[in-house]
């Protein structure tokens, strides 16, 4: 009704009755499962919207993992480009710049927490355009890189330092096939379902 809460209300009437209504209610994500997605990719039409839910699933997720250093646990970001695309942090409203701060720090410190953190992407490019990427990649120990087109196979080997014969055979792989490479050691395996694991995935 006043004047100097006028544009308060207005900010808060699109979370409670407008476009960004679903977050005025209470969640239907049972947090209490020891497997949780969390998926923003249908938060579409409004970059506020996305932003929003970026930050709540971020917030959550970070302090789970942190709540108690004694249990092993795992943070699985897909699509990771997607947060982490713009490290232009000069601009305070630039909210993937925050994101992929945030993403970065996970990387940095999740093992002190007793955790792990695996980010997955289709082209491995993508982290290395970004400071906030090639943060993410100089951090994991680990990198599993599946088939790639020759373009990106040789983007991928200057960046991880891979030979031409280790590029041809990822040009090459099936599926199921891959290369590890950690600690400067390129391996290629190719990944087995158990009859378990079979059973669970089909």
């Amino acid at each position: 009704e006043t004047e100097d809460t006028k544009r308060l209300a207005h900010i808060l009437n699109r979370l409670v009755h407008g476009s960004a209504s679903s977050f005025n209610q209470q969640t239907n994500v049972d947090l209490t499962n020891k497997y949780t997605v969390l998926d923003i990719s249908e938060l579409t039409g409004s970059s506020d919207l996305l932003t929003v839910g970026m930050f709540v699933a971020l917030d959550y997720v970070w302090d789970k993992a942190k709540e108690d250093r004694t249990k092993e646990k795992a943070i699985f970001i897909d699509e990771a480009w997607e947060l982490i695309g713009d490290d232009d942090t000069s601009n305070p409203n630039n909210a993937k710049a925050l994101a992929g701060e945030w993403v970065q720090e996970i990387f940095k410190i999740i093992r002190g927490y007793g955790g792990a953190a695996v980010a997955a992407t289709q082209d491995i490019g993508d982290l290395d355009r970004s400071r906030f990427g090639k943060g993410i990649l100089n951090v994991a120990k680990t990198k599993i890189i599946l088939n790639l087109e020759d373009d990106e196979a040789r983007r991928v080997q200057s960046i991880l330092h891979l030979s031409d014969a280790e590029i041809m055979s990822i040009t090459r792989f099936e599926r199921g096939q891959g290369l590890i490479s950690t600690n400067s050691n390129h391996i290629t395996v190719s990944f087995k379902a158990s009859p378990l694991e079979k059973q669970l995935i089909t």
